[in-house]
C-alpha cells in the first residue's frame, strides 16, 4: 500500500475544485500498481474504492499480513471488480501462490482464492466467520487475515503430520515387500518378453508372405513391352516391403510394429495393381485390407459378419472371405500365437492393437475398428483414446485418406470462494479495464 503526501497546493486545487463544481474522481489505479503493492505490501487499497480506511488502520493491516507465516494478500477495489475472473488474472500475476482475497470499499462482497489446499467450502466458512465477527472494515480485514491464516498453518500442520504417517507406512511396505516387487517386476518383463517374441514372429509372417507374394509376379523389369505404370508401381511394392522389414527388424515395441503394417497395407495395395496392370484390367479402387486377414490384401466389398456371441456388423472382406461369409461358412481369419495357442488376432488381446491400427490407419483407423471390433479383445482399445492416434483419420473403409488430431489443456489448482457466499458475479476484467488497463 502506498500512503500519498497531500502537499497544500494539492489540498487547496482540491477545494476550488469543490467549489467550483468540476471536481472529478480520483484516477483508477493501473493493473501493475495493484500487482506491484500487494507483491510488496500483502495489502493494496485502490485509490477509486471508496474505502473509509485511515492510514493507521491500513498501516495495522499491513503489519499483521507482514507478521504471517502464510502468504495471504487482500485488495480492496471497486465493487464490480470483486469477481473471479479478477481473481484469477490477479492470481496469475501473483505466481499463482498462497491465498489471494479481494473485497469491496464496505466489505459487503468478498471473494477469495486459495492454492494452499483450501477448497472453495472452506473458504466460503472462513469468509463468513471473518464477516460475522467483524463491525467494520478494519476489524473485517483483520478477521479475514486471521481465519485464512490459521486455516493454511492448520493445513499444513495436518498434511505434515498426514505425510509423516505416509512415509512411515510406506517404508514398512517397502521393507516388507522388496522381495514381492522384485519377482513380480522380472514376471512381468518376461511375459512381456514372450508376447513381443510371439508378436514380432507373427508380423514376420505377414512380411515374408509379402515377399513371397511379391516374387510371384514373376516380372521382368527390363522388358520394353512392360507397363510403365506397372513396373513404378512394382517398384513401390518393393520399397514398402522393404520398409516394413526394416521396421519389423528394428521394432521393440507392440507400437513399432503400426510402421510395419501400415508399409504391408503399401505394398499390397502396390502389388494388386500391378497385377492388375499387367493382366489388362482395372486397377482396383484402394480400399481397406480384408479385415480377416490383411494378408489377402484389399477389400473388395463390406459384408455383414458377427463375430462368436455378438451382434453383426459391416467390416471389408476380400472377394475370397466374402463368399464364405455370405454362404454361412467361417472366414479365413489371421491367426497368430497367444500364449502357443492360435487365435483370430482381433482376439489376441492389446499388443495386437498398434498391428491392427497399421493396417487401417489410412482408412479411418481406430474410428473403423473401434465399431468393427466391438465385443472382441482389441475392442476397448480403439474405444476413443488408445495411444498413438487410431482415431483422426477421415473417410471409410472404401477411401484412403490421412489426417491428424488436436488436443488442448487448461489451469487448475486455483479453489475459489466467497462472492456473497455463494456464486460469482460476472464480469469484464479481462477484456476491459482489468488485464492491462486501469482499476
Amino acid at each position: 500500500m502506498k500512503i500519498r503526501r497531500i502537499t497544500i497546493p494539492a489540498v487547496l486545487a482540491a477545494i476550488i475544485a469543490v467549489f467550483l463544481g468540476f471536481a472529478s474522481p480520483a484516477g483508477a489505479d493501473s493493473f501493475d500498481k495493484v500487482v506491484q503493492g500487494l507483491k510488496s505490501q500483502r495489502f493494496y487499497l485502490s485509490q477509486d474504492s471508496g474505502a473509509k480506511l485511515s492510514s493507521g488502520d491500513q498501516q495495522a493491516v499491513v503489519s499483521t499480513l507482514k507478521d504471517d507465516k502464510s502468504t495471504i494478500r487482500i485488495a480492496i477495489v471497486k465493487t464490480e471488480r470483486v469477481n473471479s475472473s479478477g481473481l484469477t488474472q490477479l492470481d496469475r500475476a501473483l505466481g499463482r501462490k498462497g491465498s489471494l482475497i479481494l473485497l469491496d470499499a464496505q466489505g459487503s462482497k468478498v471473494i477469495a482464492g486459495s492454492h494452499d489446499g483450501l477448497d472453495s467450502s472452506k473458504i466460503n466458512e472462513l469468509v463468513a466467520q471473518a464477516r460475522g465477527q467483524s463491525s467494520d472494515l478494519k476489524s473485517l480485514l483483520l478477521n479475514l487475515d486471521q481465519q485464512f491464516d490459521k486455516a493454511v498453518q492448520d493445513k499444513k500442520s495436518s498434511s505434515a503430520a498426514g505425510t509423516t504417517v505416509v512415509l512411515v507406512i510406506l517404508v514398512l511396505l517397502v521393507a516388507g515387500g522388496v522381495g514381492a516387487i522384485i519377482f513380480v517386476s522380472r514376471r512381468r518383463k518376461r511375459r512381456k518378453a514372450q508376447e513381443m517374441a510371439e508378436l514380432k514372429d507373427s508380423v514376420y509372417e505377414d512380411v515374408t508372405r509379402l515377399g513371397e507374394d511379391i516374387s510371384a509376379l514373376n516380372l521382368n523389369v527390363m522388358d520394353p513391352s512392360l507397363d510403365p505404370q506397372a513396373k513404378e508401381d512394382y517398384e513401390k511394392a518393393l520399397g514398402s516391403y522393404d520398409q516394413a522389414k526394416t521396421a519389423v527388424d528394428t521394432a521393440q515395441r507392440p507400437e513399432d510394429m503400426r510402421k510395419v503394417t501400415t508399409a504391408l497395407e503399401d505394398g499390397r495395395y502396390f502389388m494388386t495393381a500391378v497385377r492388375a496392370r499387367v493382366d489388362g484390367e482395372p486397377v482396383p479402387e484402394r480400399r481397406a485390407p480384408c479385415f480377416f486377414n490383411p494378408q489377402h490384401g484389399p477389400s473388395v466389398q463390406d459384408v455383414s459378419w458377427a463375430p462368436p456371441g455378438g451382434a453383426p456388423r459391416s467390416v471389408p472382406a476380400c472377394a475370397a472371405d466374402t463368399q464364405r461369409v455370405l454362404s454361412g461358412q467361417d472366414p479365413d481369419a489371421r491367426l497368430v500365437s497367444v500364449g502357443g495357442y492360435q487365435r483370430p488376432y482381433w482376439d489376441a488381446g492389446p499388443m495386437y492393437a498398434p498391428y491392427a491400427g497399421g493396417y487401417y490407419s489410412g482408412f479411418g483407423g481406430g474410428d473403423m475398428l473401434s465399431g468393427i471390433l466391438i465385443g472382441t479383445a482389441l475392442g476397448s482399445m480403439f474405444g476413443g483414446g488408445f495411444g498413438g492416434g487410431f482415431g483422426g483419420f477421415g473417410g471409410g473403409y472404401g477411401g484412403y485418406d490421412g489426417g491428424g488430431n488436436d488436443g488442448g489443456g487448461g489451469d487448475s489448482g486455483f479453489d475459489i470462494g466467497g462472492g456473497d457466499f455463494g456464486g460469482f458475479d460476472g464480469g469484464d476484467f479481462g477484456g476491459g479495464d482489468f488485464g492491462g488497463g486501469d482499476w
